[in-house]
């Protein structure tokens, strides 16, 4: 088998699990390969509760992924959410050597002594963050080196999770035949790869609305501040338009389609009709009465953020305001509506600050932030492969007749022969091959998960009822 220079990154949400094939653009970018998302079961708030039931969904999107590309893919970079993840700060200092001048081994050695810092029973250090750097006690700085002093002290923070939680991520994906490369922790890496650099130096805060959760990640002055993960997501709209007796296959496209995060722009004249549990049993539900389960709900959330920024500090350092990114940002008017309830700035982001050219279209889907995120920060550590091309090759009987090589079967999955001398080309009018390359070009990775199904929404105007 052929080594691929590719790497990839496996996000399991609440929902999803999305898993991306990357490589190194030629401009040192991001490159999406492909990209195959299936709904998951056995996940609560982030956190791995039906071990089974996850490994099923990553198999299912890595065998798609493996037929596709007739790659076999062994290693992959992870990302790790969950309400079980906190910050905590603590501070050390080293003495610089006799000429004072402090070096860059120095500060090699302050971080270093970090690594010995044991975490409390049951918890495991994902991340250690330098803060700042201090000299003789008395001036703070981003970089110490090439200053004088005897003491060089420094601030870190330390982003903790559970121990179990880590080792079940782990455990998922060995019963799909993959090695975990690299954990990273979910809110850092969809920051890194929505935000601008501006924005990090201003004071902005990432907030990632996800199903079950909403990861936050705040930067000031170039540097993340603080992480957490609040135990609230886009889900708890569902469960409110449950309760008007709407069946849970029709609520997402419901909410997508016709919500509003705005209850008071939204129509309390127009009914949306939809099906119930039968012809005859149909449901409704107001345009403002779903805009208004919208607000509320999302004003939820945003209560928890604003708590978490408040209680790390940071409540009035946010000069470049809150983007809003992940499958939850994804709400007409949500952004208008979040500058409203906090007074800050609002932008809604998709990953594209760090992908190449040619990817802008698949990143173009704020559902996809942490996936490439962990791509991008795989790509930073620089160790590629865990993927191999498969080779599918056809050896001859004694007869003359061609039959297929047998196979590499992984997980059950047996990638289908294909013969050694290619079928003729069928000739297509250029009217169906531009059809097919924009199809192919647009293909959207969420569209076999979530089916249109929003035809059969009925809208009318109450006066005509």
């Amino acid at each position: 088998m052929e080594k691929k220079n590719y790497i990839v990154a496996v996000d399991l949400g609440s929902s999803n699990v999305v898993v991306m094939v990357g490589a190194k653009g030629e401009d040192g970018k991001v490159h999406i390969v492909d990209v195959a998302v299936k709904e998951v079961q056995g996940m609560l708030r982030g956190e791995i509760k039906n071990i089974e039931g996850v490994a099923k969904s990553i198999r299912e999107a890595v065998d798609e992924l493996e037929n596709r590309l007739s790659i076999r893919i062994s290693e992959a970079y992870t990302g790790i959410s969950g309400q079980h993840i906190k910050c905590a700060k603590n501070s050390y200092y080293v003495y610089v050597g006799r000429d004072g001048e402090i070096r860059e081994e120095d500060v090699q050695k302050l971080n270093d002594s970090m690594r010995n810092v044991q975490a409390p029973e049951g918890e495991k250090i994902l991340h250690i963050i330098p803060q700042n750097y201090i000299v003789n006690d008395e001036e703070e700085v981003a970089d110490p080196v090439g200053m004088f002093g005897q003491k060089l002290e420094a601030t870190f923070n330390f982003v903790i999770g559970d121990s179990s939680a880590v080792s079940r991520l782990e455990k998922a994906l060995m019963k799909v035949g993959i090695r975990q490369t690299q954990m990273f922790l979910n809110p850092l890496v969809s920051a890194e790869a929505v935000v601008l650099p501006d924005e990090k130096e201003l004071g902005v805060a990432v907030v990632d609305i996800g199903a079950g959760t909403t990861d936050i990640c705040i930067y000031h002055d170039k540097i993340a501040r603080h992480v957490s993960v609040v135990p609230l997501g886009a889900d708890i709209i569902n469960k409110d338009i449950r309760s008007y007796g709407i069946l849970e296959r029709y609520v997402e496209d419901l909410k997508v389609k016709y919500g509003s995060a705005l209850s008071e722009q939204a129509s309390a004249d127009k009914i949306i009709k939809v099906p119930g549990r039968t012809p005859r049993d149909p449901k409704e539900i107001s345009f403002k009465n779903l805009a208004a389960i919208i607000e509320a709900r999302m004003q939820d959330i945003m209560d928890y953020v604003m708590m978490e920024i408040k209680q790390a500090g940071y409540e009035n350092k946010l000069a470049a305001g809150l983007v809003l990114t992940g499958g939850g940002s994804q709400l007409r008017d949500l952004d208008q509506m979040v500058k409203n309830y906090t007074g800050l700035d609002v932008r809604i982001a998709v990953p594209d600050v760090n992908v190449d050219e040619e990817s802008m279209e698949m990143a173009a889907d704020s559902r996809l932030s942490t996936a490439v995120g962990i791509l991008m920060k795989g790509l930073e550590n620089g160790r590629t492969g865990g993927v191999e091309s498969i080779r599918r090759i056809s050896t001859a009987s004694a007869a003359g007749e061609a039959r297929p090589a047998t196979n590499p079967v992984r997980s059950g999955v047996q990638v289908p022969p294909v013969a050694a001398e290619a079928a003729p080309e069928k000739e297509v009018a250029p009217e169906a091959e531009e059809k097919g390359k924009k199809k192919k070009e647009k293909r959207n990775p969420f569209s076999k998960l979530f089916k249109n199904i929003t035809d059969m929404f009925d809208v009318v105007d109450d006066n005509e009822i």
